[in-house]
Protein backbone atom coordinates (compact mmCIF):
# COMPACT_ATOMS: atom_id res chain seq x y z
CA UNK A 1 0.00 0.00 0.00
CA UNK A 2 1.40 3.40 -0.98
CA UNK A 3 1.91 6.23 1.52
CA UNK A 4 -1.10 8.11 0.09
CA UNK A 5 -3.29 5.02 0.41
CA UNK A 6 -2.16 4.58 4.02
CA UNK A 7 -2.90 8.24 4.77
CA UNK A 8 -6.37 7.88 3.24
CA UNK A 9 -7.00 4.70 5.25
CA UNK A 10 -6.06 6.51 8.47
CA UNK A 11 -8.24 9.51 7.57
CA UNK A 12 -11.21 7.24 6.79
CA UNK A 13 -10.78 5.48 10.15
CA UNK A 14 -10.62 8.79 12.03
CA UNK A 15 -13.73 10.02 10.23
CA UNK A 16 -15.53 6.87 11.37
CA UNK A 17 -14.74 7.78 14.98
CA UNK A 18 -15.95 11.41 14.73
CA UNK A 19 -18.75 11.01 12.17
CA UNK A 20 -21.57 11.64 14.68
CA UNK A 21 -20.08 15.01 15.59
CA UNK A 22 -19.55 16.37 12.06
CA UNK A 23 -22.36 14.94 9.91
CA UNK A 24 -25.14 17.16 11.21
CA UNK A 25 -26.60 14.67 13.70
CA UNK A 26 -28.33 16.61 16.49
CA UNK A 27 -27.16 15.65 19.97
CA UNK A 28 -28.88 16.57 23.24
CA UNK A 29 -27.06 18.44 26.03
CA UNK A 30 -24.44 16.21 27.57
CA UNK A 31 -24.98 13.53 24.92
CA UNK A 32 -21.88 14.57 22.94
CA UNK A 33 -19.62 14.34 25.99
CA UNK A 34 -21.14 11.01 26.98
CA UNK A 35 -20.56 9.67 23.47
CA UNK A 36 -16.91 10.87 23.47
CA UNK A 37 -16.27 9.12 26.81
CA UNK A 38 -17.90 5.95 25.51
CA UNK A 39 -15.74 5.99 22.37
CA UNK A 40 -12.60 6.57 24.46
CA UNK A 41 -13.44 3.47 26.52
CA UNK A 42 -13.59 1.15 23.49
CA UNK A 43 -10.87 -0.86 21.81
CA UNK A 44 -10.14 -0.45 18.09
CA UNK A 45 -7.96 -1.88 15.37
CA UNK A 46 -6.20 1.38 14.46
CA UNK A 47 -4.57 1.53 10.99
CA UNK A 48 -0.79 1.73 11.26
CA UNK A 49 -0.79 1.52 15.06
CA UNK A 50 -0.46 -1.18 17.71
CA UNK A 51 -2.39 0.72 20.36
CA UNK A 52 -6.09 -0.14 20.61
CA UNK A 53 -7.54 2.88 22.41
CA UNK A 54 -8.12 6.53 21.56
CA UNK A 55 -8.05 9.27 24.16
CA UNK A 56 -10.85 11.79 24.70
CA UNK A 57 -8.54 14.67 23.75
CA UNK A 58 -7.53 12.93 20.50
CA UNK A 59 -11.17 12.55 19.45
CA UNK A 60 -11.79 16.25 20.10
CA UNK A 61 -8.64 17.15 18.17
CA UNK A 62 -9.82 15.13 15.15
CA UNK A 63 -13.16 16.96 15.21
CA UNK A 64 -11.31 20.30 15.27
CA UNK A 65 -8.91 19.23 12.50
CA UNK A 66 -11.81 18.14 10.27
CA UNK A 67 -13.72 21.39 10.78
CA UNK A 68 -10.58 23.52 10.36
CA UNK A 69 -9.97 21.80 7.01
CA UNK A 70 -13.42 22.89 5.86
CA UNK A 71 -14.98 19.46 6.24
CA UNK A 72 -12.35 17.90 3.97
CA UNK A 73 -10.91 14.45 4.56
CA UNK A 74 -7.36 15.79 4.14
CA UNK A 75 -7.68 17.42 7.57
CA UNK A 76 -7.68 13.94 9.15
CA UNK A 77 -4.62 12.64 7.31
CA UNK A 78 -1.45 12.07 9.40
CA UNK A 79 1.02 14.94 9.46
CA UNK A 80 4.59 14.10 8.46
CA UNK A 81 6.91 14.25 11.47
CA UNK A 82 10.45 15.53 10.97
CA UNK A 83 11.71 13.76 14.12
CA UNK A 84 10.01 10.43 13.38
CA UNK A 85 11.66 7.62 15.36
CA UNK A 86 13.37 9.95 17.84
CA UNK A 87 12.59 10.32 21.54
CA UNK A 88 14.42 13.57 22.29
CA UNK A 89 12.09 14.53 25.15
CA UNK A 90 12.65 11.20 26.91
CA UNK A 91 16.14 10.99 28.38
CA UNK A 92 17.59 7.48 29.00
CA UNK A 93 16.79 7.55 32.73
CA UNK A 94 13.16 8.48 32.07
CA UNK A 95 12.86 5.73 29.45
CA UNK A 96 14.09 3.21 32.02
CA UNK A 97 11.55 4.44 34.58
CA UNK A 98 8.71 4.16 32.04
CA UNK A 99 9.66 0.54 31.32
CA UNK A 100 9.73 -0.26 35.05
CA UNK A 101 6.29 1.23 35.72
CA UNK A 102 4.69 -0.40 32.68
CA UNK A 103 6.01 -3.84 33.60
CA UNK A 104 4.49 -3.43 37.05
CA UNK A 105 1.19 -1.99 35.77
CA UNK A 106 0.73 -2.96 32.09
CA UNK A 107 -2.94 -1.89 32.16
CA UNK A 108 -2.06 1.83 32.36
CA UNK A 109 -2.99 4.18 29.52
CA UNK A 110 -0.63 6.99 28.50
CA UNK A 111 -2.30 9.61 30.71
CA UNK A 112 -2.60 7.17 33.63
CA UNK A 113 1.09 6.32 33.21
CA UNK A 114 2.04 10.01 33.52
CA UNK A 115 -0.14 10.33 36.65
CA UNK A 116 1.50 7.25 38.17
CA UNK A 117 4.98 8.64 37.51
CA UNK A 118 3.95 11.92 39.14
CA UNK A 119 2.76 10.00 42.22
CA UNK A 120 6.12 8.23 42.35
CA UNK A 121 7.83 11.62 41.99
CA UNK A 122 9.57 10.47 38.80
CA UNK A 123 7.92 13.51 37.22
CA UNK A 124 7.07 16.82 38.85
CA UNK A 125 3.35 17.52 39.29
CA UNK A 126 3.44 20.33 36.70
CA UNK A 127 5.83 18.57 34.33
CA UNK A 128 4.37 17.93 30.88
CA UNK A 129 5.09 14.99 28.58
CA UNK A 130 4.36 14.74 24.85
CA UNK A 131 1.77 11.96 24.59
CA UNK A 132 2.57 11.16 20.94
CA UNK A 133 6.26 10.65 21.85
CA UNK A 134 5.24 8.52 24.82
CA UNK A 135 2.95 6.31 22.71
CA UNK A 136 5.62 5.88 20.04
CA UNK A 137 8.07 4.83 22.73
CA UNK A 138 5.57 2.33 24.22
CA UNK A 139 4.94 0.94 20.75
CA UNK A 140 8.66 0.59 19.98
CA UNK A 141 9.31 -1.17 23.30
CA UNK A 142 6.18 -3.35 22.87
CA UNK A 143 4.74 -2.24 26.20
CA UNK A 144 1.14 -2.99 25.27
CA UNK A 145 -1.93 -2.95 27.47
CA UNK A 146 -3.46 -6.40 28.08
CA UNK A 147 -6.57 -7.32 26.13
CA UNK A 148 -9.87 -6.94 27.96
CA UNK A 149 -13.13 -8.80 27.54
CA UNK A 150 -15.51 -7.10 25.08
CA UNK A 151 -18.73 -5.85 26.67
CA UNK A 152 -21.54 -7.32 24.55
CA UNK A 153 -24.81 -5.45 25.02
CA UNK A 154 -28.09 -5.39 23.17
CA UNK A 155 -28.57 -2.11 21.32
CA UNK A 156 -30.93 -0.32 18.95
CA UNK A 157 -30.44 2.87 16.97
CA UNK A 158 -32.63 5.76 18.12
CA UNK A 159 -33.98 6.71 14.67
CA UNK A 160 -34.20 5.43 11.08
CA UNK A 161 -30.99 5.84 9.02
CA UNK A 162 -28.93 6.39 12.17
CA UNK A 163 -27.39 2.93 11.74
CA UNK A 164 -27.54 0.38 8.93
CA UNK A 165 -26.39 -3.23 9.38
CA UNK A 166 -25.11 -5.28 6.46
CA UNK A 167 -24.04 -8.86 5.91
CA UNK A 168 -23.95 -11.64 3.29
CA UNK A 169 -25.84 -14.94 3.24
CA UNK A 170 -25.08 -17.92 1.03
CA UNK A 171 -28.10 -18.45 -1.21
CA UNK A 172 -29.36 -21.15 -3.60
CA UNK A 173 -27.79 -22.23 -6.89
CA UNK A 174 -29.14 -20.39 -9.93
CA UNK A 175 -29.01 -21.12 -13.65
CA UNK A 176 -26.48 -18.92 -15.49
CA UNK A 177 -25.65 -19.57 -19.16
CA UNK A 178 -26.73 -23.18 -18.87
CA UNK A 179 -24.69 -23.81 -15.70
CA UNK A 180 -25.60 -23.77 -12.03
CA UNK A 181 -23.82 -21.14 -9.91
CA UNK A 182 -24.16 -20.18 -6.27
CA UNK A 183 -25.99 -16.93 -5.46
CA UNK A 184 -25.18 -14.69 -2.49
CA UNK A 185 -27.70 -12.48 -0.74
CA UNK A 186 -26.22 -9.09 0.20
CA UNK A 187 -28.60 -7.24 2.52
CA UNK A 188 -28.64 -3.88 4.29
CA UNK A 189 -31.06 -3.50 7.23
CA UNK A 190 -32.06 -0.33 9.09
CA UNK A 191 -31.28 -1.05 12.74
CA UNK A 192 -34.09 1.05 14.22
CA UNK A 193 -37.03 -0.09 12.07
CA UNK A 194 -35.78 -3.50 10.76
CA UNK A 195 -36.68 -2.25 7.27
CA UNK A 196 -34.60 -3.80 4.48
CA UNK A 197 -33.03 -0.75 2.87
CA UNK A 198 -31.89 -2.91 -0.05
CA UNK A 199 -31.20 -6.60 -0.53
CA UNK A 200 -30.32 -8.49 -3.69
CA UNK A 201 -28.89 -11.83 -4.82
CA UNK A 202 -25.53 -11.57 -6.62
CA UNK A 203 -23.13 -14.10 -8.14
CA UNK A 204 -20.29 -13.01 -5.84
CA UNK A 205 -19.91 -11.54 -2.37
CA UNK A 206 -17.12 -9.17 -3.41
CA UNK A 207 -16.56 -5.44 -3.01
CA UNK A 208 -18.06 -4.38 -6.34
CA UNK A 209 -21.37 -6.15 -5.67
CA UNK A 210 -21.55 -4.73 -2.16
CA UNK A 211 -20.89 -1.21 -3.49
CA UNK A 212 -23.71 -1.74 -6.01
CA UNK A 213 -26.06 -2.81 -3.20
CA UNK A 214 -25.06 0.17 -1.05
CA UNK A 215 -25.54 2.63 -3.92
CA UNK A 216 -29.06 1.33 -4.59
CA UNK A 217 -29.85 1.51 -0.86
CA UNK A 218 -28.76 5.17 -0.69
CA UNK A 219 -30.73 6.02 -3.84
CA UNK A 220 -33.88 4.60 -2.25
CA UNK A 221 -33.51 5.68 1.39
CA UNK A 222 -30.90 8.46 1.60
CA UNK A 223 -27.61 8.43 3.52
CA UNK A 224 -27.15 6.58 6.80
CA UNK A 225 -25.06 8.11 9.56
CA UNK A 226 -23.26 4.83 10.23
CA UNK A 227 -22.76 1.45 8.55
CA UNK A 228 -22.26 -1.57 10.84
CA UNK A 229 -20.44 -4.38 9.01
CA UNK A 230 -18.18 -7.33 9.74
CA UNK A 231 -14.44 -7.78 9.18
CA UNK A 232 -14.59 -9.72 5.89
CA UNK A 233 -12.13 -8.83 3.13
CA UNK A 234 -14.89 -7.12 1.13
CA UNK A 235 -15.91 -4.91 4.04
CA UNK A 236 -12.32 -4.14 5.08
CA UNK A 237 -11.36 -2.95 1.57
CA UNK A 238 -9.74 0.48 1.49
CA UNK A 239 -11.95 1.66 -1.38
CA UNK A 240 -15.11 1.06 0.68
CA UNK A 241 -13.71 3.27 3.45
CA UNK A 242 -12.84 5.90 0.82
CA UNK A 243 -16.39 5.82 -0.57
CA UNK A 244 -18.12 6.06 2.81
CA UNK A 245 -15.78 8.80 4.03
CA UNK A 246 -16.50 10.90 0.92
CA UNK A 247 -20.22 10.41 1.55
CA UNK A 248 -19.90 11.37 5.22
CA UNK A 249 -20.92 7.89 6.43
CA UNK A 250 -19.11 6.35 9.39
CA UNK A 251 -18.13 2.66 9.43
CA UNK A 252 -18.27 0.41 12.49
CA UNK A 253 -16.70 -3.06 12.18
CA UNK A 254 -17.95 -5.93 14.28
CA UNK A 255 -15.19 -7.06 16.67
CA UNK A 256 -13.60 -10.33 15.43
CA UNK A 257 -15.37 -13.54 16.49
CA UNK A 258 -18.40 -11.65 17.85
CA UNK A 259 -21.26 -12.12 15.35
CA UNK A 260 -23.74 -11.28 18.15
CA UNK A 261 -23.37 -7.62 17.19
CA UNK A 262 -25.17 -8.34 13.91
CA UNK A 263 -27.96 -10.27 15.61
CA UNK A 264 -30.80 -8.40 13.89
CA UNK A 265 -29.66 -9.15 10.36
CA UNK A 266 -28.67 -12.72 11.28
CA UNK A 267 -32.20 -13.33 12.59
CA UNK A 268 -33.60 -11.81 9.40
CA UNK A 269 -31.43 -14.15 7.30
CA UNK A 270 -32.87 -17.08 9.25
CA UNK A 271 -36.36 -15.79 8.45
CA UNK A 272 -35.38 -15.61 4.75
CA UNK A 273 -34.30 -19.26 4.81
CA UNK A 274 -37.41 -20.44 6.63
CA UNK A 275 -39.99 -18.30 4.81
CA UNK A 276 -38.63 -17.48 1.35
CA UNK A 277 -36.04 -19.99 0.18
CA UNK A 278 -38.29 -22.96 0.99
CA UNK A 279 -40.78 -21.62 -1.57
CA UNK A 280 -38.25 -21.20 -4.41
CA UNK A 281 -38.33 -23.61 -7.31
CA UNK A 282 -35.31 -25.32 -8.86
CA UNK A 283 -33.22 -24.08 -11.78
CA UNK A 284 -34.29 -20.45 -11.31
CA UNK A 285 -32.40 -17.69 -13.09
CA UNK A 286 -30.79 -14.93 -11.02
CA UNK A 287 -33.30 -12.41 -12.42
CA UNK A 288 -36.35 -14.50 -11.57
CA UNK A 289 -34.97 -15.22 -8.09
CA UNK A 290 -34.56 -11.49 -7.41
CA UNK A 291 -38.00 -10.66 -8.81
CA UNK A 292 -39.63 -13.17 -6.45
CA UNK A 293 -37.48 -11.94 -3.59
CA UNK A 294 -38.45 -8.27 -4.15
CA UNK A 295 -42.11 -9.20 -3.86
CA UNK A 296 -41.43 -11.19 -0.69
CA UNK A 297 -39.54 -8.23 0.88
CA UNK A 298 -42.52 -5.94 0.18
CA UNK A 299 -44.70 -8.37 2.13
CA UNK A 300 -42.17 -8.46 4.97
CA UNK A 301 -42.17 -4.63 5.18
CA UNK A 302 -45.91 -4.64 5.84
CA UNK A 303 -45.87 -7.43 8.43
CA UNK A 304 -45.92 -6.46 12.15
CA UNK A 305 -42.52 -7.10 13.75
CA UNK A 306 -42.66 -9.05 17.02
CA UNK A 307 -40.16 -6.73 18.78
CA UNK A 308 -41.34 -3.29 17.67
CA UNK A 309 -45.09 -4.11 17.38
CA UNK A 310 -45.10 -2.05 14.15
CA UNK A 311 -44.45 -2.97 10.56
CA UNK A 312 -40.89 -2.12 9.45
CA UNK A 313 -42.30 0.41 6.98
CA UNK A 314 -44.46 2.12 9.62
CA UNK A 315 -41.57 2.41 12.07
CA UNK A 316 -39.18 3.66 9.39
CA UNK A 317 -41.58 6.40 8.27
CA UNK A 318 -42.59 7.46 11.79
CA UNK A 319 -39.39 9.38 12.63
CA UNK A 320 -37.22 10.83 9.87
CA UNK A 321 -35.04 13.25 11.90
CA UNK A 322 -31.87 11.52 10.69
CA UNK A 323 -32.81 11.61 7.00
CA UNK A 324 -30.09 12.91 4.66
CA UNK A 325 -30.88 12.80 0.92
CA UNK A 326 -28.52 11.14 -1.52
CA UNK A 327 -26.06 13.64 -3.04
CA UNK A 328 -26.16 14.76 -6.66
CA UNK A 329 -24.15 12.49 -9.00
CA UNK A 330 -24.15 9.72 -6.37
CA UNK A 331 -22.52 7.25 -8.77
CA UNK A 332 -19.35 9.34 -8.91
CA UNK A 333 -18.80 8.90 -5.17
CA UNK A 334 -18.37 5.16 -5.83
CA UNK A 335 -15.29 5.52 -8.02
CA UNK A 336 -11.95 3.80 -7.45
CA UNK A 337 -9.15 6.03 -6.12
CA UNK A 338 -5.45 5.74 -7.03
CA UNK A 339 -2.46 8.03 -6.50
CA UNK A 340 0.27 8.72 -9.09
CA UNK A 341 3.10 11.22 -9.59
CA UNK A 342 3.03 13.25 -12.80
CA UNK A 343 6.24 12.91 -14.82
CA UNK A 344 8.33 15.70 -16.34
CA UNK A 345 6.59 15.13 -19.70
CA UNK A 346 3.26 15.66 -17.83
CA UNK A 347 2.18 12.02 -18.27
CA UNK A 348 1.32 9.21 -15.91
CA UNK A 349 0.38 5.55 -16.31
CA UNK A 350 -2.80 4.08 -14.84
CA UNK A 351 -4.15 0.57 -15.49
CA UNK A 352 -1.68 0.14 -18.36
CA UNK A 353 -2.82 3.36 -20.08
CA UNK A 354 -0.80 6.58 -20.42
CA UNK A 355 -2.58 9.89 -19.80
CA UNK A 356 -1.58 13.54 -20.23
CA UNK A 357 -2.34 16.10 -17.51
CA UNK A 358 -2.14 19.91 -17.25
CA UNK A 359 1.43 21.22 -17.13
CA UNK A 360 0.77 22.80 -13.72
CA UNK A 361 0.66 19.30 -12.18
CA UNK A 362 4.17 18.23 -13.25
CA UNK A 363 6.11 16.54 -10.40
CA UNK A 364 3.03 16.51 -8.13
CA UNK A 365 1.36 13.48 -6.55
CA UNK A 366 -2.24 13.55 -7.80
CA UNK A 367 -5.38 11.67 -6.86
CA UNK A 368 -7.16 9.81 -9.68
CA UNK A 369 -10.82 8.80 -9.50
CA UNK A 370 -12.40 6.47 -12.05
CA UNK A 371 -15.06 3.79 -12.48
CA UNK A 372 -13.72 0.28 -12.90
CA UNK A 373 -15.98 -0.22 -15.92
CA UNK A 374 -14.74 3.03 -17.54
CA UNK A 375 -10.99 3.12 -16.78
CA UNK A 376 -10.27 5.75 -19.47
CA UNK A 377 -12.52 8.37 -17.81
CA UNK A 378 -10.17 9.55 -15.06
CA UNK A 379 -10.85 12.68 -13.04
CA UNK A 380 -7.75 14.30 -11.55
CA UNK A 381 -7.63 15.89 -8.07
CA UNK A 382 -4.86 17.71 -6.27
CA UNK A 383 -5.28 18.94 -2.69
CA UNK A 384 -9.01 18.26 -2.87
CA UNK A 385 -9.58 20.32 -6.06
CA UNK A 386 -10.63 18.84 -9.40
CA UNK A 387 -8.43 19.52 -12.43
CA UNK A 388 -10.85 17.92 -14.89
CA UNK A 389 -10.40 14.67 -16.77
CA UNK A 390 -7.05 13.27 -17.86
CA UNK A 391 -6.49 13.06 -21.63
CA UNK A 392 -5.29 9.88 -23.36
CA UNK A 393 -1.75 10.35 -24.68
CA UNK A 394 -1.55 10.89 -28.46
CA UNK A 395 2.12 10.69 -29.46
CA UNK A 396 1.36 11.58 -33.10
CA UNK A 397 -0.07 14.96 -32.05
CA UNK A 398 2.90 15.54 -29.75
CA UNK A 399 5.29 14.67 -32.61
CA UNK A 400 3.77 17.39 -34.76
CA UNK A 401 4.10 19.89 -31.90
CA UNK A 402 7.75 18.98 -31.31
CA UNK A 403 9.63 18.41 -28.06
CA UNK A 404 10.41 22.10 -27.54
CA UNK A 405 6.86 23.30 -28.06
CA UNK A 406 6.15 25.77 -25.27
CA UNK A 407 2.93 25.22 -23.39
CA UNK A 408 1.75 28.12 -21.27
CA UNK A 409 -1.50 27.35 -19.56
CA UNK A 410 -3.12 29.50 -16.93
CA UNK A 411 -5.98 28.19 -14.83
CA UNK A 412 -8.52 29.95 -17.03
CA UNK A 413 -6.97 28.47 -20.20
CA UNK A 414 -7.31 24.84 -19.22
CA UNK A 415 -10.28 23.90 -21.39
CA UNK A 416 -11.16 20.47 -20.00
CA UNK A 417 -14.48 19.39 -18.50
CA UNK A 418 -14.11 19.95 -14.77
CA UNK A 419 -16.22 17.05 -13.56
CA UNK A 420 -15.80 18.60 -10.14
CA UNK A 421 -18.06 16.93 -7.59
CA UNK A 422 -17.26 18.72 -4.39
CA UNK A 423 -16.98 22.41 -5.35
CA UNK A 424 -13.52 23.06 -4.00
CA UNK A 425 -12.65 19.97 -1.98
CA UNK A 426 -13.73 16.86 -0.20
CA UNK A 427 -16.74 17.43 2.01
Amino acid sequence: MSKDDKNLEVAAFRFGIISEFVTGLRLERGEKEKMIREKASRQYKIPGATQTTITRSTIKKWVTDYKTAGGRLEGLMPKTRKDLGAFRSLDPNLQLEIKTVMREKPELTGIALITEMQHRKILNVNEQMNLSVLYRFLKKEKLHRPKTEIDRRSFEAGAPNELWQSDVMHGPDVLVDGKMRKAYLIAILDDHSRLIVHAEFFLTEGLNDFKSCLKLAIEKRGLPHKLYIDNGSCYKALNLEQVTALLGVGIVHTPPYTPQGRGKIERWFRYVRESFLVTCGENMSLQSLNESFDSWVDTYHNRVHSTTNLTPLQRYQSNMKCFRPAPKDLINYFRMIEFRRVKKDRTLRLNGTIFELPVSLIDLQVELRFHREAPDEVEVFYEGRSFGFAVLLDRHVNFKLGRNHKIVLSESEVKVPTGELFEGGLK
